[in-house]
């Protein structure tokens, strides 16, 4: 049988292509041996006359020519065309031994090239042909020949033992290799199935994943670590402090592969950070484990790296403990206010103090424990935010949503004898978004102009452009100066003017409104002069419209400006 799958390797072809290349050399020996014999310079008892030993000469070139085509071709001989030829080199081996050189001829050493070619191509199974073709023509030499001497015949019988016994052992020598040769290659591609299984699993993950040898030299990468490091180079034989441009805390300078040597155990790190080329810098939560070899075998050493980018987390843990601290700083005042005047409440009252005094006190109180209840309010809404509650998404009717508004602030806004005007059109497309959000933007701006409006008018307006949808609140009160309007949005912040000052406040509003705004993927817009008022605008895109208009016409308080 054949054995293609063997045949195609790089080893086999090589094996096969010197063994063609020495077979192409048997007519030259044939044709020396031949005439040798012919001049008595050999024995030449088995020589049968010049005609045989030309056939056979013409043979073995035939063959040799065959064969010398496939070897300049550079492939291996198709099944049939090989097949062929040993069996002609065979049967010409066997004409050539009986009826030219004998079998004393230097020519029966030739048959182990012979065997050996057909135990490459077929196996151990053609070597066993072989070896009993050979001992086949040394019974039938023994039978032309009968006058042999009996020593000769123990010569020739020594010799075939002798080739026999070399065939087969080179025949299992090549079996025992082809079985090395196949382990090797299982073990290879159960080395690469597992190698192509771990970069597959390496590549699924998020966090970015790099193996280096034990002088820190990358050998492995992932996807994520291209991505974590904004590049497309190709990261192998790279030093990791190359790769890595990293820094502690205080700046100075971290060499990766130098504290993996000097912790050599498991450890992480959080307070690094991989400056880019740009000069930008990523907050890197990096963990590395040494990889060891194990007890009883030889291996590799290294190093895994696994990193990850915490920017965001730190970012909102730092934004965190400042907010922690400022909401204690903005809770201190207001309770000790709170409390010092309820103790001085206590004082009066048991001193029987007058009513008005004692009306004064309780009024103080009552105003700090509402500007806690405002700031626990503003909190628990920036916490909702947060978290995504009240987040629902569901269609709104923005024309019945202004009007309700509209509707809710008229009284306040009459308190204050100021003018509250709702200037939108009657048809508003439908909007799909969180209600409760989009509510509570409006609700602070909408007081806080109202707040700091002492006369003139505040409208509630809704726009409609090729773009986007625009509501915004406008109004006539004290505006914002260029300073403040840089920081309006940062959180507890209040303008230093006075008259902002004069009014209660706790400086979350429109941060709240901000947070609001990013959960709701739209955009705050305003407008300011001082002393000519301020308009604040929600920019909502059109891809949030909905292509369903309602035309709403419910009972509106006076104050109601439809635009046309």
């Amino acid at each position: 049988m054949s054995r293609p799958s063997e045949l195609s390797n790089t080893y086999y072809q090589h094996l096969l292509r010197i063994i063609g290349i020495a077979a192409s050399t048997i007519p030259f020996m044939v044709i020396g041996l031949g005439l040798l014999v012919k001049y008595g310079v050999l024995d030449n008892h088995y020589y049968a006359g010049d005609t045989q030993f030309m056939l056979i000469s013409l043979g073995f070139v035939v063959c040799a020519i065959v064969n010398f085509r496939s070897i300049v071709a550079g492939k291996t001989p198709p099944y049939r065309i090989f097949l062929a030829l040993a069996i002609a080199f065979h049967v010409l081996g066997v004409l050539f031994l009986l009826f030219v050189g004998g079998l004393f001829s230097p020519f029966i050493f030739g048959w182990i090239l012979m065997a050996v070619a057909v135990d490459l191509y077929f196996g151990m199974a053609a070597t066993l042909i072989s070896m009993l073709i050979l001992c086949a023509t040394s019974l039938v030499s023994f039978l032309l020949y009968p006058g042999m001497p009996a020593h000769e015949q123990l010569a020739i019988l020594g010799m075939i033992l002798l080739i026999i016994a070399t065939c087969l052992t080179l025949s299992r020598l090549r079996e025992t290799n082809d079985q090395e040769r196949i382990a090797l290659a299982q073990t290879r591609d159960l080395a690469t199935v597992q190698r192509e299984r771990l970069l597959a699993l390496v590549n699924s993950m998020g966090d970015a994943v790099i193996t280096t040898d034990e002088k820190g030299l990358v050998k492995v990468y992932n996807a994520a670590t291209l991505s974590l490091l904004d590049t497309n180079s190709d990261l192998l034989e790279h030093n990791i402090d190359d790769v890595l441009n990293m820094k502690d805390s205080r700046g100075v300078k971290v060499s990766m592969i130098a504290d993996a040597i000097k912790q050599h155990r498991v450890f992480s790190r959080n307070d690094l950070l991989h400056t880019f080329e740009d000069g930008e810098s990523i907050n890197i939560y990096l963990n590395v484990a040494p990889v060891q070899p194990g007890y009883h075998t030889d291996g590799e050493r290294g190093y895994i790296f696994i990193l990850r980018d915490i920017t965001k987390e730190k970012s909102l843990e730092e934004e965190r403990d400042e907010f922690i601290s400022v909401v204690s700083h903005e809770l201190r005042t207001p309770i000790a206010i709170a409390e010092g005047t309820i103790s001085n409440l206590m004082i009066l009252a048991e001193r029987g103090a007058a009513k008005d005094v004692v009306a004064g006190a309780v009024k103080d109180a009552h105003d700090q424990v509402l500007f806690l209840a405002k700031l626990v309010n503003d909190l628990s809404t920036l916490s909702r935010a947060e978290r995504g509650v009240g987040a629902e998404v569901e269609v709104i009717d923005l024309n019945l949503l202004l009007q309700e508004i509209y509707k809710e602030y008229a009284p306040q806004a009459a308190a204050k004898q100021l003018k509250l005007d709702l200037d939108s059109p009657i048809k508003l497309p439908q909007m799909k978004t969180s209600k409760l959000y989009l509510e509570e933007i409006l609700q602070n701006f909408i007081t806080n102009a109202l707040k700091y409006t002492k006369e003139g008018t505040v409208t509630v307006a809704a726009k409609l452009t090729t773009n986007d949808l625009r509501l915004f609140v406008k109004d006539s009160g004290i505006g914002i100066s260029k300073y403040d309007q840089k920081r309006i949005f940062q959180k507890f912040y209040r303008s230093e003017d006075y008259r902002t000052r004069e009014t209660s406040g706790t400086g979350l509003g429109l941060y709240v409104c901000r947070k609001l705004a990013e959960k709701l993927h739209v955009a705050i817009d305003f407008e300011s002069r001082l002393n000519h008022g301020s308009t604040f605008t929600i920019v909502i895109p059109k891809n949030q419209l909905t292509n369903d208009v309602v035309a709403t016409k419910p009972n509106v308080p006076s104050g109601f400006v439809p635009t046309k």
